[in-house]
């Protein structure tokens, strides 16, 4: 009992600095023994290589990202450089140091949750087909026919609710929904009944026409069948 007390009275303290209120033991590397002190210059010293040695194992960011899709997402995603979102990510990552890898990891991760709400097309086919059984076909057929006499005139003047409603019929639900509205109001007077006579464009031709380099040319006798049309299947309202 007696060596132990010795050898414990016998042994150094360790070597420490208190800083903001907690005691840091200093390494002998970072001792100045003869001034019995924390070596200022060995630990100066020591921070710089250490900076120097991060600094040189960061890549450095090209001067242009690829933008690299995982190999279980193609074919089901598109990744297009030229997206605001996707110019904007770039920048972000050349102002923080990204390199190539470390972005190819990060566009990854975004492009794995776009997949997940990425609508199937063959799925979706397939649950239509489940959903309206065996006359699906002519359904559908039905449901564009109904959607062109009621909506034709606003499909063709705007792009925006085009593209909201072909968003829509992207996906079964969408075209159950349409389907739904249809039984709901009934075929009696409704304007799928303002069908052309045969022969006849009818509101997806005529867009087609208004679509034509005759029609933007503005060709005389496209702009007289395009007008015509549209009063055959919209006798009542101002063209």
């Amino acid at each position: 009992m007696t060596d132990v007390l010795s050898s414990l009275a016998a042994a150094p303290e360790p070597r420490s600095v208190r800083f903001k209120g907690e005691t840091l033991a200093v390494p002998d590397a970072f001792w100045d023994a003869e001034a019995d002190a924390p070596n200022l210059g060995a630990l100066v010293k020591s921070h710089a290589d250490l900076r120097r040695k991060l600094s040189d194992s960061r890549p450095q960011p090209p001067e242009a990202y690829e933008l690299v899709l995982p190999q279980e997402l193609s074919g089901r995603i598109v990744a297009d450089a030229e997206d605001p979102l996707a110019k904007g990510a770039m920048d972000w990552a050349r102002r923080h140091g990204l390199g190539q890898d470390a972005f190819a990891e990060l566009a990854g991760l975004y492009f794995g949750r776009v997949a997940e709400s990425a609508v199937d097309p063959e799925a979706e086919r397939g649950k239509l087909a489940a959903a309206l059984g065996e006359r699906a076909e002519s359904e559908i057929a039905g449901l564009s026919r109904w959607v062109d006499g009621l909506l034709g005139d606003v499909l063709s003047e705007s792009r925006e609710i085009y593209a909201a409603l072909d968003r829509l019929t992207a996906t079964a639900d969408g075209v159950m929904l349409i389907k739904a509205i249809k039984d709901k109001l009934g075929e009696a007077g409704l304007p799928s009944a303002r069908t052309a006579r045969p022969g006849a464009p009818d509101a997806r031709a005529l867009r087609q026409l208004q679509g034509s380099e005759a029609y933007r040319a503005g060709d005389a006798e496209t702009r007289r069948k395009v007008a015509e049309g549209w009063a055959r299947l919209f006798p009542n309202d101002e063209i």
